[in-house]
């Protein structure tokens, strides 16, 4: 799959979203989802109490779509 977004690793959801100029519904759009709320959930800080997880399968898609610069360890480690 092509892409002309930009792909940095060891980024998560959220910055390559910001670095790829994509709004939440765009974002959810090129992961094949509806609705921006669930793009938005996986976006926020680990800690926040709206905050998901994707499951398996979307972690998948996101490592896909993002050309592995968001991978699942994105979701896990907390970076500082």
């Amino acid at each position: 799959m092509k892409s002309s977004c930009v792909t940095n690793y060891d980024m998560t959801l959220e910055e390559y979203r910001n670095e790829n100029g994509l709004s939440y519904q765009k974002l959810a759009r090129k992961l094949g989802f509806k609705e921006a709320t669930v793009a938005r959930r996986w976006c926020l800080p680990k800690n926040h109490p709206q905050a998901l997880t994707p499951s398996p399968r979307n972690m998948s898609l996101i490592l896909e779509v993002t050309m592995s610069s968001v991978t699942p360890n994105d979701f896990i480690i907390r970076r500082v």
